[in-house]
């Protein structure tokens, strides 16, 4: 079976005891609640770690125009990057993330300002739900029948209940729950060597 955003946004409806939908504009209430926020929700929770299966590395591209001062170089911040975990000067094995750059919006794209001639990226991108692994589908779709458990149900309790499934307890930070065995799973399956992600690029990206 072949995954997809309506399976998943279904499975929520299922587990709000709802109608499930046969398409995003089949006419239903359930349908309008979910084509308005499951993009958006999806946008929002695969930024929240470096799943192996929504990472990508990449050489960034240079801009032709030059920053006004302060730096040399200005990287293109590929339009596909939801959210940037370390970024490095070279592509050799081993090589340490650098942290002496910014980031600005520039002419409405985002711009990584540095004195590397070159630079290589790890970043999270939106893969289809297809490539989500199991253990992900699954939080998903209790952080989605959390997030429309209200409109669904007019259920302030339902929301709440779901909430505490999917991200844990209120003191866990929405870091626990489902969510929480997501992150253990995933990183159980990557080497030793964790993404080294840097508090500037979570300052402007988290």
């Amino acid at each position: 079976m072949t995954i997809t955003s309506l399976e998943i946004c279904s499975q929520a409806l299922s587990l709000l005891r709802a109608n499930v939908i046969s398409s995003f504009d089949d006419g239903s209430n359930e349908a309008d609640i979910c084509s308005t926020h499951y993009e958006q929700f999806a946008e929002d929770i695969l930024p929240r770690y470096p799943g192996s299966f929504a990472t990508k590395k990449a050489r960034l591209n240079r801009d032709t125009n030059t920053p006004v001062n302060e730096y040399r170089y200005a990287y293109i911040v590929p339009s596909e990057c939801l959210r940037l975990w370390a970024i490095f000067d070279n592509s050799s094995v081993g090589a340490k993330p650098v942290a002496d750059y910014d980031i600005q919006t520039i002419d409405g794209g985002r711009r990584i300002l540095c004195n590397h001639e070159s630079l290589w990226a790890d970043y999270t991108v939106y893969t289809i739900e297809a490539n989500w692994p199991a253990y992900f589908r699954q939080f998903a779709s209790m952080a989605f029948a959390a997030l429309i458990a209200l409109p669904v149900t007019d259920k302030p309790e339902m929301a709440d209940y779901w909430h505490r499934i999917a991200w844990g307890a209120s003191n866990e930070n929405e870091l626990g729950g489902k969510f929480g065995i997501a992150k253990m799973v995933d990183s159980q399956q990557k080497p030793p060597e964790e993404i080294i992600s840097s508090p500037l690029i979570e300052a402007r990206f988290g």
